[in-house]
């Protein structure tokens, strides 16, 4: 049986996903007060859920003035993407030749499942099937840290991402290079593999920057 989550948790990711969905864009007087109307819950677990984001970087409480979502700053694109190119190409070593018919039978849905997002101008859905390309990988090989890690460093890049991914042209960019990192894997090509990942990364860094 699953266990039953807590309150700060649930108030920790629903806040989490405003943040990310960017619905206090441009908000200066969010309080815990509207988040304590909004999510229909105590202030306790929402106070508690603010300290932890604001620990994790996602947002500041100020004195007289409520709560400020943190911008991503341009060094803080560049720190992420270096752990992310760092994570990645070890995940990908590791797992290269291990991948299953069954993962690459998912996978190659997850890329499918990109290409009807580009030919409906989905980006949100664009998106998520990009984040489960790759937390797929991270699942695969199993490391708890890695995987929650990483979700974290991608929920600072979602709105940055979303803003690139908005262009049809890098959407199509991403569905090839996942196709040639996925083939690659399959193959067993270990080399190749890791250098497409970091194309890739490396590649969506230089874009945003």
């Amino acid at each position: 049986m699953k266990p039953k989550e807590s309150k700060k948790t649930i108030a920790y990711q629903k806040i989490k996903r405003l943040i990310t969905d960017q619905d206090f864009a441009g908000n200066y007087s969010i309080s815990e007060n509207s988040l304590s109307k909004r999510l229909e819950m105590s202030r306790t677990p929402i106070r508690e859920a603010l300290q932890q984001l604001q620990a994790e970087g996602f947002l500041k409480v100020l004195p007289n003035r409520g709560i400020v979502v943190t911008e991503t700053s341009v060094q803080e694109v560049r720190d992420i993407y270096d752990m992310r190119i760092a994570l990645e190409e070890f995940v990908v070593r590791e797992l290269s030749g291990n991948l299953n018919t069954a993962d690459i039978q998912y996978l190659s849905a997850v890329i499918d499942q990109q290409l009807s997002c580009i030919l409906e101008m989905d980006t949100p859905g664009f998106l998520r099937s990009d984040r489960e390309f790759h937390e797929f990988l991270f699942r695969r090989y199993g490391n708890p840290m890695i995987i929650e890690y990483m979700a974290n460093l991608r929920d600072r890049l979602y709105s940055v991402n979303y803003k690139m991914l908005e262009s049809v042209d890098n959407m199509k960019l991403f569905v090839k290079e996942h196709s040639l990192i996925l083939t690659a894997m399959k193959e067993g090509d270990l080399e190749r593999a890791i250098r497409e990942m970091d194309v890739h990364l490396k590649g969506a860094k230089t874009r945003l920057l």
